[in-house]
């Protein structure tokens, strides 16, 4: 521990009990003796929440307020600075900075932990998770980056190392010289993130695998404070406990993280402070239902060059709606009541925070909500209300004095004092003289002058006193040095002064008349007022939200499915009816009613006559939807989670993206039901999920209620590397014979793991309460699930010799493989499937794109079939998904199976396989309305979807389809128009990049 760090802690613990019994007082500065008292009369003060106090004064002492009201009494030694028409403000608080911290880098390449060892260990395993870290550790005052926040109004900083994904305590940073003076709280809050960091640990690799290892990290320090004789000190859990009440903050990458973020809170009751990435818009409802708190950045995207029309082409809608809407953020969150706080982070450049902020308060964010947002909120989110962010009698004398109200176009910050210390700001701002001013040459010659344009490129014009035409005039400024020139009636006038006032209300100087020199002046009569300028623009009109915000996205979200009948349908039932012609089918309150010929309402549900919509299906095919056993679209930053050989502790369910565009692209190809499934990177990879295509709704909302369970397996070339390049030596499993090892270690584990918790389910309670129950362990409780029958397992799989040994392990281990997917030798093994009880989820068609398929064949799947083991077509692919229809179809030709068999490939089998038949896979009084109507037979190339329906709900329409076309194509022009006048505007604007598309694949191990 360095002296440095001794030294501030020390002086930590000394403020944090003055925060907290107000007993101690700061030691003073130079600038600042004891007993000095500076007096602010006459100013319009903003006190907080909404409260204002007018004509009032404000009594400073040293570094805290002594007094504030109409009638204070103020001392005679005191200085009085008369701030008539001037504002007062709280200074400003950024609950996300990296202030004074030092940059980390990885000490070299390896992969193995490179623990940096600036505590005393032992740690916890994973070098991302950093609880025991302080911020103080990388602590280094760093006067220019101090300025560059003073200047924008801060007078207070949490700052952090922004590392890992536990990142340890936060500090609360005063930003002053004086280094006994800076350090408010060393441990103010806990940092969080989804972001793995510099650490080249392989674990995690995902943001799955980042989420379970939060969660198993937590579970662990449960375990830890439970330890009567910790003897195995552990300091990364032991800070973890020893902070677990502070508040904490956690980074995200958007707002469907920021939902991640709240979930794993909730499992732990407690709440994050979420700092987001500004797009929280997109999902307010849902936002506002995790009932957190908000960081905020104002980092809005830079208008987009399309002045080319390639260019313009290449840019996706969606990033087009970002551009336009990112701004109304805060406005909305402020609408939803959703509390939260402005960041300057993840600026570029920090001298654009005011420039964003302007255009939010144009889109409605109210000036008081903003104020509040970067003083009083920041404070009481981390608990340190009672000492910042408002100005009350005994706080710390942090405050702002505005020349005007704050965020008006001509109002400047005049200084900004800390503590007590004032920092004038005037001489390192550009002065903004814009406005309307009276002239006088000589006592004589008078003229108005306006004064309009951008602060940094002014424009001047002239006229005669009390004449409407003006003529344009030169002005230049350099620091508060001011001179001007124009001509008028055939005289030449060249002014040279200075600006005489802090508000550059006055000019004065001297100038040449006829030879002689002679004095001018002006005083300001009228400012100048920007389009849009407003404190209280909260009227504005907020444009429409897309669920999802994207291409085809919906404007609402539909809850309860229609009643709807279906007349003179071609139905396939998948039931003992078959294919049925002229049938007539009813779905109500999203479930199958009834289905027959010619239903008669008025007699069998005459309830529903007149809520009943009829839907003429002459011609039309009306099938169940179709249902992908082994998809992995809609997945968020990696479908592998490749860091160890097992990692069932990862959930697919953690990550589903509900604005992946092959959800809708997939509606169109009728498919209703899709297993998200974790990829094949290792033996015993991640939990999948059960989603319905449910487009436009939240992720949570796509997962299937109480679904059945499963985990993804994997054999071959992918475990054990062999097609991950030769640097990839380090982890186990290299070969097919440490495959199966892993098998059994794991389950011979799992098996324990379970032992442990039968015998401590088996006490009684009187035994339980002088016990403790074991460590949780997320990894080993989803294996012990398979092993009493509560999780399924689906494998990737390709040669026999494989096969069979994964069913040996599980017949020794007492388990059973639900289903073998891909299984491209399966036809070689298809009786020991049989015996097994596996399914077999295969291609219709793949061979030979790799080693070890080169005995595959497309009757594979027809004689599998034939054999009595449970089939099924799956795409493992985001383009084949949409045409699955046609993949069934092949196996009427490679197989010679019956329309109706080969239907069920990929409708009821894989219902089947996903134990979900009971409400899917068919069309049959009471099941799911997940119901698909084409235009012709729906295993014909020609055939295509009209309508995809699920929970009775329509979530696809071809005819709605060309509609959103159309619309589209309007919508992107309109933009497009935008675009280029807000580039002429701006005079700059970023190029669009084209924007590849991952499409996750097993073996893909991207994020």
């Amino acid at each position: 521990m360095n002296f440095r760090f001794l030294f501030l802690l020390c002086a930590s613990i000394f403020l944090t009990q003055e925060i907290t019994s107000q007993n101690w007082e700061p030691q003073n500065g130079a600038n600042n003796p004891r007993n000095h008292y500076t007096a602010f009369t006459n100013a319009t003060i903003y006190l907080g929440h909404g409260n204002w106090l007018t004509q009032g004064t404000l009594l400073i002492k040293n570094q805290r307020i002594e007094a504030l009201g109409k009638e204070v009494q103020i001392p005679k030694q005191a200085i009085i600075k008369d701030l008539q028409g001037q504002f007062i403000y709280p200074s400003f608080i950024d609950l996300y900075s990296d202030f004074g911290m030092e940059k980390l880098e990885p000490k070299n390449k390896s992969r193995k932990p490179q623990l940096k060892g600036l505590n005393d260990g032992p740690y916890y395993w994973n070098e991302s998770i950093k609880a025991e870290q302080n911020a103080l550790q990388f602590y280094s005052y760093n006067e220019k980056q101090a300025k560059e926040y003073r200047e924008l109004g801060f007078g207070t900083v949490l700052s952090h190392q922004e590392d890992g994904v536990i990142r340890g305590t936060s500090a609360l940073i005063s930003l002053i010289e004086e280094e006994e003076r800076q350090l408010l709280l060393s441990n103010a809050a806990m940092q969080y993130s989804f972001y793995k960091g510099i650490s080249k640990q392989t674990y995690p690799s995902s943001l799955m695998g980042i989420m379970a290892l939060i969660r198993q990290v937590h579970y662990d320090a449960i375990a830890y404070q439970q330890l009567e004789n910790k003897s195995k000190l552990n300091l990364t859990l032991e800070k973890l406990n020893e902070y677990a009440e502070l508040p904490k903050v956690i980074e995200v990458d958007g707002y469907s993280s920021a939902l991640r973020a709240n979930r794993i809170g909730d499992e732990f009751n407690f709440k994050f402070i979420i700092k987001g990435k500004g797009d929280e818009y997109k999902r307010l409802n849902e936002i506002k239902a995790t009932e957190s708190s908000f960081i905020i950045p104002v980092n809005y995207p830079k208008v987009y060059d399309v002045s080319d029309p390639y260019d313009a082409m290449r840019l996706p809608y969606r990033k087009m709606k970002e551009w336009e809407l990112a701004d109304e953020n805060l406005a909305r969150l402020e609408r939803m009541q959703i509390p939260f706080a402005i960041t300057v982070a993840d600026l570029e450049e920090k001298k654009d925070f005011y420039k964003n902020l302007n255009r939010s308060l144009a889109k409605g964010l109210s000036h008081d909500m903003a104020i509040d947002a970067l003083s009083i909120i920041p404070a009481e989110l981390i608990h340190a209300e009672k000492q910042i962010g408002s100005l009350a009698e005994g706080k710390l004398a942090n405050f702002l004095i505005v020349s005007d109200t704050m965020f008006k176009a001509h109002s400047k910050i005049l200084s900004n004092w800390v503590q007590g210390k004032e920092y004038p700001l005037l001489d390192d701002q550009l002065i903004d003289i814009r406005g309307l001013y009276s002239l006088n040459i000589n006592k004589k010659i008078q003229f108005d002058v306006k004064i309009e344009g951008k602060v940094e490129d002014l424009k001047a014009s002239v006229s005669e006193k009390g004449k409407d035409e003006f003529e344009k005039a030169a002005v230049k400024i350099e620091r508060n040095r001011i001179n001007l020139w124009f001509e008028l009636d055939d005289e030449s006038y060249r002014l040279s002064g200075i600006i005489s006032d802090s508000l550059s209300r006055i000019w004065t100087g001297k100038t040449i008349l006829k030879g002689d020199w002679v004095d001018w002046a002006t005083i300001k009569k009228g400012n100048f007022e920007e389009k849009g300028d407003s404190t209280e623009s909260n009227q504005f009109e907020l444009s429409k939200i897309q669920y999802p915000l994207m291409a085809f996205g919906k404007d609402s979200l539909p809850k309860v499915g229609e009643t709807i009948i279906f007349r003179n349908a071609t139905v396939w039932t998948n039931e003992v009816e078959g294919i049925q012609t002229k049938y007539d089918v009813l779905i109500h309150e999203g479930k199958i009613k009834m289905l027959g010929y010619k239903i008669n309402l008025a007699v069998m549900f005459p309830e529903l006559i007149n809520q009943v919509k009829e839907i003429d299906a002459t011609d039309l095919h009306l099938t169940s939807g179709i249902i992908d056993e082994h998809s992995h679209i809609a997945i968020s930053r990696g479908v592998n989670e490749s860091g160890q050989a097992v990692t069932a502790e990862v959930r697919i369910g953690d990550v589903i993206n509900s604005d992946d565009i092959n959800i809708y692209r997939q509606l169109a190809g009728g498919v209703t039901t899709s297993q998200l499934l974790h990829g094949s990177a290792n033996p015993i990879g991640g939990q999948s999920a059960l989603i319905k295509l449910r487009w436009g709704q939240s992720a949570e909302e796509m997962k299937i209620k109480n679904a059945p369970k499963f985990i993804k397996f994997a054999l071959g070339e992918n475990v054990k590397q062999s097609n991950w390049g030769d640097h990839q030596t380090l982890r186990f499993p290299q070969s097919r014979m440490g495959v199966e090892q892993v098998f059994y270690d794991a389950f011979t584990r799992a098996k324990e793991y379970q032992s442990e918790w039968t015998l401590y389910h088996a006490k009684s309670k009187k035994e339980k309460k002088k016990a403790f129950p074991p460590r949780r362990d997320l990894e080993l409780e989803a294996l012990a699930e398979i092993l009493d029958t509560n999780r399924f397992i689906t494998c990737h799989s390709y040669i026999q010799s494989e096969i069979n040994m994964l069913m040996h392990v599980a017949d020794s281990m007492k388990f059973r493989i639900n289903t073998f997917t891909h299984v491209l030798e399966g036809y070689k093994v298809a009786d020991q499937l049989k015996e097994h009880g596996a399914a077999a989820s295969t291609f219709s068609d793949w061979w030979a794109y790799k080693f070890e398929v080169n005995d595959a064949i497309p009757y594979n799947g027809a004689m599998l079939h034939k054999q009595g083991v449970l089939t099924a077509f799956n795409s493992d692919d985001a383009e084949m998904g949409r045409r699955l229809n046609q993949e069934a179809a092949k196996a009427m030709k490679y197989g010679d199976l019956s329309a109706e068999e080969a239907w069920k490939l990929v409708t009821l089998n894989p219902a089947k396989m996903l134990h979900l038949d009971s409400t899917l896979g068919s069309i049959a009084v009471g099941k799911d309305a997940d119901l698909v109507l084409w235009t012709a037979n729906p295993l014909s190339n020609y055939s295509k979807v009209k309508q995809t329906y699920i929970d009775g709900i329509l979530y696809y329409d071809s005819d709605e389809d060309e509609r959103q076309r159309k619309v589209l194509r309007e919508e992107r022009e309109r933009l497009i128009s935008l675009m280029i006048k807000a580039k002429e505007k701006e005079k700059k604007a970023q190029k669009v990049n084209e924007e590849k598309k991952l499409l996750y694949e097993c073996e893909t191990l991207e994020q």
